[in-house]
C-alpha cells in the first residue's frame, strides 16, 4: 500500500524467501504469535524498528494508529487504523480494493500479499465471516507490530505465513476468488513481483470467475510497464483511480465474457453493498474508472529477464506525480 512521502499505504515488502521463513507453505496454514510479544506503550507514542528489510515508525495519536516505512525517497504510509473502529477504512486506496466485489461478490477465498497494517483484513473478515483470508508477509516485526500496536488478532479463518509472496504462490495449490497484490518496502514493489511470470502464477491460483487486483502508482514510467505486463496476462483489465490518490488499483480476469470494462453491467451496488453496512460507498467507486492510458501500447512487458522496474521507477512522466 505504498503512497509517496506521508500519504497512501503500502502493505510490505517481499523479496526472496529469508532464512527464517517456512520452508514450504503449500496451502493457507494457521498463523501462530510471535514469540515474547511485547505490548504497545500506553497512551500517545513514536516507536521505531529496525528491521532486516525496513525501517518502521509506529505512531499513535488519540485512537489513529500509523505504521510507516522509511526509504531513501522519504517515509511511507503502510497503513493507518482506528483502534476504536477497526473496520472504517481510513485510506482510499483501500475502499477501492472492495470493487472486487463487483467482479466476485461471494469469494471463499483470498489471498493478500503484504500485510502492513491489516487495514483491509478487519472488514474482509466482517464482511465475509465464512471466507478464508490467508496473508503471505516478508518481514516478521511488520506481524508483530500489528498484533501489538495494531490490535490484529489472526485466526484460523485469516492466518499470515511469514515468507516471500512468489515463493508461497509457487508452492501453494488453493485457488482463491480474490488475489490482492499490495506488497511495498518503503513505497517500491520488489521486482520479481513485477513480471510477466509471476503474474502468470497469480492467475492460475484464480478461481474460474476470481478477480486479481494490483496496487499500481501514477507518476512514473513504471505504470505504463505494469498495466502492458498484467494485459499479457489478463484477458480483462480494468483501472479505478481513487481521488485524491495516485494509487490506481488495476483489476485483472482471465475470462472475456462477461465484459467488465463496462460499470453499467457490474453487480448492483445495492446487492454487493449489503455487506459492508455502509462502509464502501460503492456507487461512488464506480465513478473511479480510469480509461487505459495511450502511454501502455508502447510500454514494455516486465519478465524476469527483461526487468528494468527499478529504472523505469525513477522515470518519471510528464504528468506531475500526485502526493500519495
Amino acid at each position: 500500500m505504498k503512497t509517496a512521502p506521508l500519504a497512501l499505504a503500502a502493505l510490505l515488502a517481499l523479496a526472496i524467501a529469508p532464512a527464517f521463513a517456512a520452508p514450504s507453505v503449500p496451502a493457507a496454514s494457521a498463523a501462530t504469535a510471535t514469540p515474547a510479544l511485547k505490548p504497545a506503550p500506553q497512551g500517545d507514542y513514536t516507536e521505531t524498528f529496525d528491521t532486516l528489510y525496513n525501517t518502521l515508525t509506529v505512531e499513535r495519536r488519540g485512537t489513529l494508529v500509523e505504521l510507516r516505512a522509511r526509504s531513501r525517497r522519504g517515509e511511507f504510509y503502510e497503513s493507518v487504523v482506528d483502534v476504536a473502529d477497526p473496520l472504517k477504512l481510513q485510506l482510499q486506496y483501500s475502499r477501492t480494493v472492495y470493487a472486487a466485489a463487483f467482479f466476485q461478490p461471494e469469494p471463499k477465498r483470498a489471498l493478500i500479499i503484504g500485510l502492513g497494517g491489516a487495514g483491509v483484513h478487519r472488514l474482509f473478515a466482517h464482511a465475509y465471516p465464512d471466507a478464508v483470508l490467508q496473508t503471505v508477509e516478508l518481514d516478521p516485526k511488520i506481524y508483530e507490530l500489528c498484533q501489538t500496536h495494531l490490535d490484529f488478532k489472526p485466526t484460523a479463518k485469516t492466518p499470515v505465513a511469514l515468507m516471500d509472496g512468489r515463493m508461497f504462490v509457487k508452492r501453494d495449490k488453493e485457488k482463491y476468488d480474490w488475489i490482492l497484490l499490495d506488497a511495498f518496502r518503503g513505497g517500491y514493489v520488489p521486482a520479481h513481483l513485477k513480471t510477466e511470470e509471476f503474474l502468470r502464477e497469480c492467475a492460475a491460483r484464480l478461481t474460474e470467475k476470481g478477480v486479481f487486483i494490483n496496487n499500481l502508482h501514477e507518476g512514473t514510467e513504471l505504470f505504463y510497464a505494469d498495466i502492458k505486463t498484467m494485459q499479457a496476462v489478463f484477458a480483462q483489465v480494468v483501472l479505478l483511480n481513487p481521488p485524491e490518490s495516485g494509487n490506481v488499483m488495476a483489476f485483472g480476469v482471465t475470462y472475456k465474457t462477461p465484459v467488465i470494462t463496462d460499470p453499467s453491467k457490474w453487480t448492483d451496488t445495492a446487492v454487493v453493498g449489503k455487506r459492508f453496512e455502509g462502509r464502501v460507498d460503492l456507487a461512488a467507486i464506480k465513478g473511479e474508472l480510469k480509461p487505459i492510458p495511450k502511454e501502455v501500447a508502447a510500454a514494455k512487458v516486465i519478465t524476469d529477464d527483461f526487468n528494468p522496474a527499478e529504472l523505469l521507477n525513477v522515470i518519471k512522466t510528464n504528468d506531475e506525480a500526485k502526493d500519495r
